[in-house]
């Protein structure tokens, strides 16, 4: 290896681990509640990748559905909130967050009362209250596309902490790379959005029965084996899938009452 190619490498791995603080200190020092994949957060420098799910789902449905793009911005919202097991202030587009937290269970891993998610928005939009109907939505998708990731799915405890923290997460935050190719489920056309939380982390299961330690995966892409690789960019693809199948069973039934 010659000097400039010494030098080259010297520097990627520099900006590779200046990198790698950065997210730390964003992503694993803020105490918070657990996070399967990152949500939006003044603290976080990345784009949130429950948003490139929902974007995703929103966009392979928005030309049949027009209404998802009216709405687009307040499912967004609703997929980037943390409704587990820890308190949440605020309000948001009509909905008391805290109360509806606790109202619906939640838990580290996601929730003990995902039908009732639905039956709430379901509700807000027959009585005409659409922008709360599709904020909750939104935190539905939120809750099934957690159960895509495999530390949700296989109950393995973890929180954003300094010592608390999950490695495949981690991997995630810094890199969106879904292989599409990788989708190798087709949608079983259930009625009702709540019905694709089960499915979801049935799915993920499948691919990953194994990861029951947080700290089994590789924190970095430079260091990832192939099979880590390979995992991450299939469920990060079949996650998207599973948000574009359970938006659209929540925009048919909406269409319904209409």
């Amino acid at each position: 290896m010659d000097d400039s190619s010494r030098l080259h490498s010297l520097l990627l791995r520099y900006f590779s681990s200046l990198l790698t603080l950065i997210l730390f200190l964003s992503v694993t020092l803020a105490p918070g509640p657990a996070l399967a994949w990152d949500s939006k957060s003044w603290l976080n420098p990345t784009h949130p990748t429950h948003s490139y799910f929902t974007e995703w789902a929103i966009d392979q449905l928005d030309d049949t559905y027009p209404e998802l793009r009216k709405f687009s911005q307040v499912i967004i919202d609703g997929a980037n909130q943390e409704m587990h097991e820890l308190p949440i202030r605020g309000e948001e587009h009509g909905l008391n967050l805290e109360e509806a937290r606790l109202r619906h269970k939640g838990t580290n891993e996601g929730t003990d009362d995902i039908q009732g998610w639905w039956t709430e928005a379901l509700n807000a939009y027959q009585a005409g209250n659409k922008e709360t109907a599709y904020f909750l939505v939104g935190i539905i998708l939120h809750l099934v596309q957690d159960m895509g990731a495999p530390e949700h799915a296989n109950h393995v405890y973890h929180q954003g902490t300094p010592t608390e923290f999950d490695n495949f997460e981690f991997l995630a935050v810094s890199n969106w790379k879904p292989d599409f190719s990788q989708i190798n489920k087709v949608d079983p056309g259930y009625t009702e959005p709540w019905q694709y939380y089960p499915f979801s982390s049935s799915w993920t299961t499948e691919d990953m029965p194994n990861y029951k330690d947080r700290n089994s995966y590789s924190k970095l892409w430079l260091n990832a084996s192939d099979e880590e690789k390979r995992l991450l960019v299939s469920r990060q693809a079949r996650t998207c899938a599973v948000s574009e199948w359970a938006l659209r069973a929540a925009e048919k039934k909406f269409l319904q009452q209409a």
